[in-house]
């Protein structure tokens, strides 16, 4: 009974830990959220910048995403609206811009 019980906790926990393969408008969210995240970080203090959507393609091959992203930046009282080109990794921890 013991074994059991310990086998059907591991099942469990095991199943839980497995990360959700995000699809739709879920994975467009998260894809606009870490390179909002990402452009917060490596910008200089001041600017402000809001990311309008997202285009992308998966590639299987590599387990990434490439992506092009419209984003709107706001300082020092201008504004202006552009495309970042970006390649996010699968597990959204990893950002490489290429334009």
């Amino acid at each position: 009974m013991r074994y059991l019980f310990i086998l059907v906790f591991l099942s469990v926990l095991g199943a839980g830990c497995k990360q959700k393969i995000l699809s739709g408008k879920d994975l467009e969210n998260k894809l606009m959220e870490t390179m909002e995240d990402y452009l917060h970080k490596t910008l200089k203090p001041g600017v402000g910048v809001t990311v309008k959507d997202v285009a992308y393609y998966p590639e299987q091959k590599e387990r990434r995403y490439i992506c092009r992203f419209h984003v709107d930046m706001h300082y020092a009282g201008r504004d202006t609206t552009g495309f970042v080109q970006a390649i996010i990794s699968n597990d959204f921890k990893t950002v490489k811009r290429t334009q």
